[in-house]
């Protein structure tokens, strides 16, 4: 982290070099500082993954992470003053505190955990709940599938149980006749290729032969020779890095039809997916809360004669393995603590402080979850810890998780554009099975995301240590005078136990209680923030980068918000705002302007156009009173809603890198205009109109949208556009209160490129609907259409369908007949439907579904 801290003070000051004109000594002294700090960057890598295990190198890291931090501060106060610069120097001697080549070798921490973890195939663990379905799938996959060579994943998080369920399949009396030749090898994060090779060859052939002088070529070759004509299993254990199997693959004969094998456990997806392409990665789940329950008491109730436990016992037993969030591993651990103890109060003090006996274990949880942690480039560190602040089992939504991290200058602009590059960070993540996915959207791409518990605890452990972020949730936080950034949550009366901290630079409010459904009033909500809480913010916090105060009452923005000129967030939606101050107009870095949502909000003031670095703004639609100019925001993504009297005041043309634009409003007083100032946005990606106060017109313009893919239309359509009048790439199509008929979807299902198609509440007025195109749609949504009582589908109809989604459509009597045609279908979720219809798709029409894997009833 202390190298992520680094790396961005470099980035700051090439930034000040670019911007502003020094004396020729001051420019001299800045090169040289970059000089120095790139120089010990170098050191930064391999001295992170040290600290833990070395006092001297721990403090020479945080000395240099909060000497960056003092130097950032020192170059926002300069642009915040611009009037003197206040040299630092810092970089202090490694050599003088005894630290010297901090790359070599293996810290005694991390050897000890990797002889602690290091695997064998013998010495099963007995206690295994919830696996056998596992094990029998992959003993299929590795003896029933074709003969062509397979190299086999097993993918998931630190302590899921990846080499227990390896060691079930390569034990199991099947696996072991057929496969006469097997090995099993620990790689770990210290991979040797040369000690790995010798291992597996004295497994395959063990001749007594001494390799170890023997050069990694030699010993490939070797290898190669031995298991060439074989049928053999090769078990990889805790492959860290693609390095790693690429220098092992070369050794594995992979040209024989004879059914061998590879099989690799990993906690990167991305490693499984570059070791062979072709074999799906089998991914790890977490144990139900049954088998959860039954592992823990295996373990916490040694003695059966103790299994039937208090019911006070059990209580407080059933919570301690809810909060384990069915990670086996913390349940093994957790359960042993307990089994020498039966005292209630016991039991009630470990539940209450979990994490911190997790953490005390030198070799426990807490060490084993780190190894990830400890195996992220600096970058993802970052993104990890940040995500630390979102409170626990919070569904964090990603398009704003990229904005925040973008605005926290935690994603590099480099050319590649940064939301793209944040949404790379992300997948990175989940690849690790760092983060988990809470959501998918209908195209596959998370949309929303959480954190594991317990991994959630390492980033919150690790953010306090280094002073990246503290959580204040109840009335017993300490706080800490450096650290950067402040997640307060609406359990915490941070309007009375608020303090200053100069060095702060982010600000996000949660609403985590459920007073909000409860408060009649916003006057009267107990979290409401007042206009002296943002004065006393104005002057506290001046170096700000982010403030999000989403679903906060805050009736009014006043103008000392204009003094907080390193702002590049301002969340505002959903907080019952009323006047917002035109003092805005001086936020000269704002990235994200969200005031969505609130609809008593009356004006905008006219200076939006000043904010010329504002990426994303997010509005409700209304009319607003005065001018609002936008066409100077050359670098703006994302606009939605604006009212269309609103947008026909600009020249669009302006808008450059306009990709995603929502309007409302009245669009048949202009409507040539009106689209054709739509038109003229070439980039433009995703659309949403909502028209009031009259039906659409005519549409035959968006044809000229070559690069829209997403289209969301609201209100009723005159004439549905003709197949060859739609976006020629729409691959998304939302309709809602359009009162379509028949002919439409005769119209709709001859888009050549639609995926995705919903229809929402009056979209169609129809009683019968026949479906008998739409040859590429993957996902089809059916929400509240009252009139529709029959759904017919013809032979050949929406043959890649893939999900299917029947939700509050009240009058609709039984699923189409040829829904058991669909055989592609993955996912059926029918929702609010009658009692009546879900009877009969669990009962006499079952037959029609029964080939569908997941069938979701709500």
């Amino acid at each position: 982290m202390a190298e992520a801290a680094v790396s961005f003070l470099l980035e700051k000051l090439a930034d000040i070099l670019e911007e502003i004109d020094f004396q020729t000594n001051v420019r001299h002294e800045v090169v040289r500082l970059q000089d120095e700090l790139t120089r010990i960057r170098c050191f930064l890598r391999d001295a992170d993954a040290k600290q833990d295990d070395d006092a001297r190198v721990l403090n020479w890291v945080s000395d240099i992470r909060n000497v960056a931090y003092d130097a950032e501060d020192l170059i926002d106060t300069f642009i915040l003053r611009i009037d003197s610069v206040k040299k630092k120097k810092f970089i202090k001697n490694r050599e003088k505190y005894g630290i010297k080549n901090i790359g070599d070798g293996i810290s005694s921490t991390r050897e000890r955990l990797r002889k602690q973890r290091r695997s064998s195939p013998r010495g099963e663990e007995k206690d295994i709940v919830g696996l056998d379905e596992d094990i029998a799938k992959l003993v299929t996959q590795l003896v029933q599938t074709e003969d062509q060579w397979h190299a086999i994943s097993i993918v998931g998080m630190g302590g899921i149980g990846k080499t227990t369920l390896a060691k079930k399949v390569y034990n199991h009396a099947e696996i072991q006749a057929h496969f006469p030749t097997r090995a099993w090898v620990y790689v770990s994060q210290e991979c040797s290729t040369k000690d790995i090779l010798q291992d597996i060859i004295k497994q395959v052939a063990p001749t007594g032969q001494n390799f170890k002088k023997l050069r990694e070529e030699e010993l490939e070759e070797i290898l190669y020779e031995h298991l060439r004509k074989k049928r053999y299993l090769v078990v990889l254990d805790a492959v860290w890095r693609i390095e790693d199997w690429n220098s092992l693959y070369e050794a594995f004969p992979t040209d024989r039809s004879n059914g061998t094998r590879v099989m690799l456990t990993t906690r990167n997806r991305s490693i499984a997916l570059k070791a062979d392409a072709r074999s799906v990665p089998y991914d790890m789940h977490f144990l139900s809360k049954e088998n959860g329950w039954t592992l823990f008491c295996k373990k916490a109730f040694i003695d059966s004669a103790d299994s039937h436990c208090s019911p006070q016992l059990e209580e407080i037993g059933e919570k301690i393995v809810e909060k384990c969030a069915g990670l086996p591993l913390a349940i093994i651990v957790i359960g042993g603590l307990l089994s020498t103890k039966r005292n209630l109060g016991e039991w009630k003090r470990v539940l209450s402080h979990m994490s911190s006996f997790f953490a005390q274990d030198p070799n426990g949880v807490s060490a084993i979850l780190a190894l990830s942690y400890n195996d992220l480039p600096y970058y993802l560190k970052s993104c990890f810890l940040h995500l630390g602040q979102f409170p626990e089992d919070y569904p964090i939504p990603t398009n704003k998780l990229f904005r925040l991290w973008i605005a926290e200058s935690l994603i590099p602009q480099q050319g590649e554009r940064m939301e793209d590059v944040a949404e790379d960070y992300l997948n990175e993540l989940i690849e690790r099975n760092m983060v988990q996915v809470a959501k998918l959207s209908a195209n596959e791409r998370v949309k929303q995301c959480r954190l594991h518990d317990l991994l959630r605890d390492l980033s919150i452990s690790k953010a306090r240590a280094e002073n990246f972020h503290e959580i204040q949730g109840n009335q017993n936080t300490h706080f800490s005078a450096r650290c950067r950034r402040h997640a307060i949550y609406s359990t915490f009366n941070w309007r009375q136990r608020k303090h200053p901290n100069p060095h702060l630079r982010s600000l996000l409010f949660f609403r985590v209680d459920h007073h909000k459904s409860q408060v009649n009033s916003y006057r009267h909500d107990p979290c409401k923030i007042e206009g002296s809480d943002l004065d006393y913010i104005g002057k506290s916090f001046k170096l700000l980068r982010v403030l999000e105060l989403e679903g906060i009452p805050c009736t009014t923005i006043p103008s000392i918000i204009g003094l907080l000129i390193h702002l590049k967030y301002l969340g505002l939606k959903d907080t019952n705002l009323q006047e917002l101050s035109s003092a805005i107009g001086s936020l000269q870095n704002l990235q994200t302007l969200d005031v969505a949502a609130n609809l008593h909000l009356e004006t905008i003031p006219n200076v939006i156009w000043k904010l010329k670095k504002l990426r994303h703004l997010y509005m409700c639609g209304h009319k607003y009173g005065g001018p609002l100019r936008i066409e100077t925001l050359h670098h703006l993504q994302a606009l939605s809603e604006i009212n269309v009297e609103k947008w026909m005041q600009n020249n669009p043309t302006n808008l450059t890198n306009l990709r995603k634009l929502g309007i409302r409003g009245n669009f048949s007083l202009r409507a040539t205009e009106i689209f054709n100032s739509i038109v003229a946005l070439v980039q433009l990606q995703s659309l949403y109109l909502r028209t009031e106060d009259s039906d659409f017109p005519s549409l035959p313009q968006l044809s000229a949208l070559q690069n829209l893919i997403k289209l969301h239309m609201r209100g009723k359509l005159r004439q549905l556009p003709s197949s060859q009048e739609f976006p020629p790439n729409l691959s998304q199509l939302t309709l809602e209160h359009t009162h379509l008929k028949q002919a439409s979807v005769e119209i709709l299902e001859n888009l050549p490129r639609l995926l995705i198609l919903r229809l929402k509440t009056h979209s169609y007025d129809g009683e019968k609907m026949e479906i008998s195109g739409f040859p590429q749609l993957e996902f089809l949504e059916l929400h509240s259409l009252e009139s529709l009582e029959e759904l017919n589908l013809e032979e050949g109809a929406m043959l890649r369908l893939r999900s299917f989604q029947i939700i509050n459509c009240g009058k609709l009597r039984m699923l189409p007949e040829r829904t058991r045609s669909l055989s592609a279908l993955r996912e059926l979720d029918i929702e609010e439907m009658p009692k009546s219809f879900v009877d009969r798709v669990r009962g006499e029409d079952f037959y029609k579904v029964q080939h569908v894997p997941s069938i979701l009833f709500v």
